[in-house]
């Protein structure tokens, strides 16, 4: 049986919003986490 990831939304690529999403991968090891991050500027940290 397959199970569908936890699916997550960060909007804004700064230092919070990677550091979210640095953590959400590391934190949990038991469920698959998909993570799909929104910049407005054509690169992160803004």
């Amino acid at each position: 049986m397959t199970t569908n990831p936890f699916r997550v939304a960060i909007v804004g690529a700064g230092p919070a919003g990677i550091y979210a999403a640095d953590l959400l991968t590391k934190a949990e090891r038991d469920f698959e986490v998909s993570i799909d991050l929104f910049e407005r500027l054509p690169t992160p940290f803004g």
